[in-house]
């Protein structure tokens, strides 16, 4: 199985977050945080300025897990140890195993 540190980790959530990536042509990570439940992809209507038909594109969205894991990474960004932590291996957090327990 791939891994991902939790740089990469972070930057798909928050290329997510404001909904960049349309789902085909979503990075290889986006299948990984969608498998833990951070991502799912919603049908977003097209606006073209050209007449005719635009087909709707799907586009990744956090779910309430994938919001509390970008919060939580975003804080750990700031942090002084996050030159050390960003390399690391990306774990899900025990707060986010929380939310899909309680789901």
């Amino acid at each position: 199985m791939t891994t991902y540190s939790n740089e990469a980790v972070l930057e798909a959530l928050r290329r997510v977050q404001y909904r960049q990536v349309p789902w085909a042509k979503r990075p290889g990570v986006f299948e990984y945080l969608r498998g833990l439940g951070l991502m799912e992809t919603v049908r977003q209507r097209t606006v073209a300025p050209g007449a005719g038909f635009h087909a709707p594109v799907d586009i990744a969205v956090l779910t309430e897990k994938g919001r509390a894991e970008f919060n939580r990474l975003a804080r750990e960004e700031r942090a002084l140890n996050w030159s050390d932590a960003k390399t690391g291996e990306y774990a899900p957090s025990e707060a986010a195993a929380a939310i899909e327990l309680r789901s």
